[in-house]
């Protein structure tokens, strides 16, 4: 579907810091059965990487931590090429497709 494009998807995914709990419960469950997902349908088109909130790497994403501080924003948050497009919720894996395939259609990047 995406095969013509020539830069990958760049999909960031917040979320709280994971207590010990299994595998199947953490968000690290949740983000690679949505990537393995999202991988068998549309192919090897994104990279798609966890950052827990409060983490070292965090902090490089300054407008995600002040809108968590200030409750503008909840976890998880997606972002697709710098553009949030949830906040708080279930991860969505259909709303990362749509979000793919919009931008493929209208050629935009955000």
């Amino acid at each position: 579907m995406f095969m013509t494009m020539n830069k990958k998807f760049d999909i960031k995914i917040f979320v709280m810091p994971v207590g010990a709990c299994s595998y199947e419960k953490s968000w690290k469950y949740a983000v690679d059965l949505v990537s393995k997902k999202l991988k068998d349908r549309l192919g090897d088109v994104f990279d798609m990487k966890q950052i827990e909130i409060f983490s070292p790497e965090s902090f490089s994403y300054k407008e995600i931590i002040e809108g968590i501080e200030q409750e503008k924003l909840q976890t998880p948050v997606v972002i697709t090429n710098g553009k949030i497009i949830q906040s708080g919720g279930k991860l969505s894996e259909k709303l990362i497709k749509e979000r793919m395939e919009h931008v493929y259609r209208t050629g935009t990047h955000g």
